[in-house]
């Protein structure tokens, strides 16, 4: 029953033409030291070859270099990519933009949940998530590129209701990443932020008669975990490889090696973290904050959005909101940054297929979500930029299934710079790139399918407030100090409608000190 291998033993399981699927988020829950060990391997021996690669959320350090999924980066290695998110896998976009490999962006939530169907025995996934977005065949099915060919989405018509079905790979090989592993391959995950799709990735690779190889940092004797801490039960686990290297290829986060807050296994005191300095983020996230009601259950996306967590704890409201990620944490202060993905201070951690299925049921009472391109039609771009493909992650299940929906982000961008000064914004030097575009590259949220949805919709900017109609983006307010023609319609390529009644962005937005989001809040309660 022992199943202790060295990383270079273990990846000799891997075959030419193998799927394998990984588990990770940026780092959190990444197997690197089997990421290592396979590209050594291959530059050393040329095998393996054409891989098919598979992973929900991105997998790598935000900051870039030979991390994650670049490791998998070489001409014969790789064939096929099927992810949820690029992150900052640089070389693999490359390979995509080069037309050297086949690649597939597939929500996050979607890729979880297509690998927890593949775990039942299942061949497949029927959705709504993604109807007219670019995961819709009618758009352009997923395919990032032009090598691309293969429908792995189809449109289906059930009881004259249109669902995208989306195809479950067989998988020949799981890596994944847990904290502990006994004699036997149970595997915990005490100093994870979450359990990722360690779980999932594992049945699905059992279920296809594949192998799972997981990579640990500690190793105890049979017995010793905790029966109802096993994540991952051994009889699911071939391989076991404990990391040579915690520090560099074991860390929490690629910001923290370990953080016991961030584990759930101690509390801090949320007061203790700096409050964000005066800027257009800080207001963005002071009147996204305003969308919020008593005991909200929100998501946060990456960037801009991040700033609605640092308001909320500065203004004493943490404890008034139940704030949640993609990785899997319910409750508490979510983490930005380098750190993105864990929280402090979490109620509970489960796994990604059971939070998207909490994402996808449309509990969520508001997400906020991070703005890049908009069209007149309110449809929003974050996936694809010309060479630049970070991809979708979580966007598209999120956005779709939500019943409020909070896109946050600067008006312009590329030297973008603004003051805030006597409660009004200045414009210092304007953005050289226009945000709100007549014509965007991707469909990442569909407007149309939202109004359908029924879902309420707004974009906030440090200067302007857009709300998503049946005639398009209408504008809302405008903030103090900002001129419409000069500073709105102007940057804009295309004209929104103007609501009868434009307001003045609330003045608290801009001034020193709190803004009283406490009072605003509690003023919605009887509502």
């Amino acid at each position: 029953m022992l199943k202790l291998r060295t990383a270079e033993e273990a990846v000799k399981m891997i075959k030419d033409g193998d799927t394998v699927v990984t588990s990770g988020f940026m780092l959190a829950t990444t197997p690197e030291e089997l990421f290592i060990a396979i590209e050594e391997r291959f530059m050393e021996t040329n095998a393996p070859r054409n891989l098919t690669l598979m992973c929900a959320a991105g997998v790598g350090d935000l900051r870039g270099g030979n991390t994650g999924l670049n490791h998998f980066a070489h001409d014969g290695l790789l064939k096929r990519v099927i992810v949820g998110h690029f992150g900052s896998n640089d070389q693999v976009v490359r390979m995509v933009n080069e037309n050297k490999i086949e690649a597939y962006n597939w929500p996050q939530g979607i890729v979880s949940h297509v690998l927890r169907a593949r775990g039942n025995g299942e061949k497949g996934l029927l959705s709504r998530v993604g109807l007219r977005t670019y995961m819709d065949p009618r758009v352009s099915g997923s395919r990032m590129n032009a090598v691309t060919k293969e429908e792995l989405v189809q449109l289906v018509n059930l009881n004259g209701e249109d669902y995208l079905y989306y195809k479950a790979p067989k998988v020949d090989i799981a890596v994944i990443r847990g904290t502990t592993a006994d004699e036997l391959g149970n595997i915990s995950f005490e100093d994870e932020i979450a359990l990722s799709m360690a779980r999932v990735a594992a049945l699905a690779a059992k279920a296809s008669g594949g192998k799972v190889i997981a990579q640990v940092k500690n190793y105890v004797k049979a017995g010793q975990i905790e029966p109802k801490l096993v994540g991952v039960c051994g009889i699911f686990v071939d391989a076991v490889v404990i990391a040579r290297d915690v520090e560099k290829n074991h860390r929490m986060t690629p910001g923290s090696l370990y953080d016991q807050s961030m584990a759930g296994h101690r509390q801090i005191p949320t007061g203790s973290m700096k409050p964000l300095e005066m800027s257009e983020r800080k207001v963005i996230g002071r009147r996204a904050a305003m969308e919020l009601v008593p005991n909200s259950v929100v998501n946060l996306g990456i960037g801009v959005p991040e700033a609605v967590s640092a308001v909320a704890a500065e203004e004493g409201c943490s404890g008034d909101l139940v704030m949640t990620v993609e990785a899997g944490a319910i409750g508490g202060v979510p983490a930005g940054g380098l750190n993105f993905g864990a929280s402090l201070n979490p109620w509970s951690i489960t796994d990604e297929p059971t939070q998207f299925d909490f994402y996808h049921s449309g509990y969520l009472d508001v997400t906020f979500l991070g703005l890049a391109e908009v069209n007149h039609s309110g449809d929003v771009n974050v996936s694809k930029f010309g060479p630049r493909i970070p991809g979708c992650g979580g966007f598209i299940d999120i956005s779709q299934s939500t019943k409020r929906v909070v896109y946050c982000g600067t008006f312009t961008a590329g030297g973008l710079e603004v003051e805030i000064s006597d409660g009004k914004v200045v414009i210092v030097r304007e953005g050289k790139s226009k945000k709100f575009k007549k014509d965007i590259e991707q469909i990442t949220f569909s407007g149309k399918q939202a109004l359908e949805n029924g879902q309420e919709v707004i974009y906030i900017t440090e200067r302007a407030v857009f709300a998503l109609t049946e005639e398009g983006l209408e504008l809302r307010e405008i903030a103090p100090g900002i001129d419409l023609e000069k500073h709105i319609l102007s940057q804009m390529e295309f004209e929104p409608t103007i609501a009868r009644d434009v307001r003045v962005m609330d003045r608290s937005l801009f001034g020193d000190g709190l803004m009283g989001l406490k009072g605003v809040i509690e003023a919605k309660k009887n509502r």
